[in-house]
């Protein structure tokens, strides 16, 4: 574990600040833990720390209060241009994510970080169902939704900690370490965060800086030509996009079981055996022959594209749209005229995609979720798919990609249920 001085600013009180204000005080650190936006759950987790004698503010940031503390722990939610961020950098004080502090405390047997564009959640997923498929324990955590420091009571030794790990939050890494870290691509993602594409790929980097000669670093061969053709680590590097799968997440699962000893045969039985995760290509109903399926999870043009590749030629009713985090929806043009029939546009991004995509397909636009998933029902045909692949952050219409998810699969259900029953697949197994 790194010693580090006693009084720690906590900049973010949604969950990972919360969690790591509690942590830090239980381990004797002095905590000022802040929040500029006061909302519901944000007020309750400063008054349950303030309860625990744990100073903690929200609706306003006490700058010169903040500034004065010994180092801090930033949250992913913080923007890079926003003034809190601005100042603690000039302050020339340390600044770490909570994967960072996890990994001084944590007693886990080893750790798989897995990064990249898209894909992510998946992979780690499938890492952490093979573990457990073998006998082993993981403790599956990080950017997936539930923070590593606040699952570092029950990792023991016995413990392989499964990590998704985000751009934002590798960006302020210093001495966190892997013993396997996997980056599954690099598309252009976060342009709203990052100067550049070059800023983004070296923060994805920061994954296997200090990775020791004993460490394995799994990633593609086109990323590393593309993006960092002169990087070094000490970790032996593997190529999973080098090998027979055309599934990316089953080569690079391929890769890590070889790391860790497990037969190919059991890990493409796991694979096989891999119901997928919720809002992640999610089949969730049929109806008329038309299957349904929630990718509420996808949030940039480049998890866009991977989605629409794995379906048929002029089958899918898309509806895309939010808040952008990236204008490059004009790459996907050509695709989109090979794969869409209908694009259904919504969210405050919708006439920039319009323009984008005009003439590739029958285009529809609304402000209205109900009004889009009338359109969904009514533009849907046999043989075809159904999809909700945003390629766009939520937060213009919903809380998060989860809400718009679930809120997605509800009034579609509700609408197959009045033009004749649809099919749950989950209840069809």
């Amino acid at each position: 574990m790194r010693e580090m001085k006693r009084h720690v600013g906590v900049l973010g009180l949604k969950e990972t600040g919360y969690l790591s204000s509690l942590y830090l005080a239980e381990k004797g650190y002095q905590v000022f833990a802040t929040d500029l936006s006061s909302n519901d759950a944000v007020k309750k987790n400063a008054e349950n720390l303030r309860l625990k004698g744990i100073e903690a503010e929200c609706g306003g940031h006490s700058m010169e209060r903040i500034i004065s503390q010994d180092w801090f722990l930033i949250s992913p939610g913080i923007p890079p241009a926003s003034e809190l961020y601005q100042k603690i950098t000039t302050t020339g004080k340390p600044v770490h994510s909570e994967i960072e502090v996890a990994h001084w405390f944590s007693q886990a047997k080893s750790v798989i970080a897995v990064t990249g564009s898209c894909g992510k959640t998946t992979l780690a997923t499938l890492i952490a169902t093979l573990i457990e498929a073998v006998g082993g324990k993981a403790v599956l955590c990080g950017n997936i939704g539930n923070p590593w420091i606040g699952e570092l009571a029950r990792i023991d030794r016995d413990t392989t900690v499964v990590l998704e790990v985000s751009s934002f939050q590798l960006m302020h890494c210093s001495k966190f370490s892997p013993e396997v870290g996997i980056l599954l691509n690099v598309y252009p993602n976060h342009m709203d965060w990052h100067h550049d594409m070059a800023e983004y790929a070296n923060a994805k980097l920061m994954l296997f800086k200090n990775m020791r000669n004993s460490g394995t670093m799994i990633c593609r061969k086109k990323d590393e030509r593309t993006f960092f053709p002169d990087f070094k680590t000490a970790a032996k590097r593997v190529y999973f996009d080098e090998g027979r799968d055309e599934n990316p997440n089953c080569a690079a699962l391929l890769c890590v079981a070889d790391v860790l000893g497990i037969s190919e045969q059991k890990t493409r039985s796991v694979f096989a055996g891999f119901p997928g995760i919720e809002h992640r290509l999610e089949k969730f109903s049929t109806h008329k022959g038309t299957v349904f399926i929630n990718d509420s999870k996808c949030t940039t043009p480049a998890s866009l594209a991977w989605a629409l590749e794995k379906f048929s030629d002029g089958t899918v009713v898309l509806v895309c749209g939010g808040k952008a985090k990236s204008s490059d929806f004009g790459t996907l043009k050509d695709l989109v005229a090979k794969k869409v029939k209908c694009a259904i546009l919504i969210g405050t991004s919708r006439h920039m995609i319009r323009d984008s995509w005009r003439g590739a397909t029958e285009i529809l636009e609304t402000a209205d979720f109900d009004e889009a998933c009338d359109w969904v029902v009514k533009k849907s045909a046999p043989g075809g798919v159904a999809l909700l692949s945003p390629a766009c952050a939520s937060f213009d219409m919903f809380k998060n990609y989860q809400d718009r998810g679930r809120i997605f699969k509800e009034k579609i259900h509700q609408r197959l249920k009045i033009n004749g029953a649809g099919i749950c697949l989950k209840c069809e197994k």
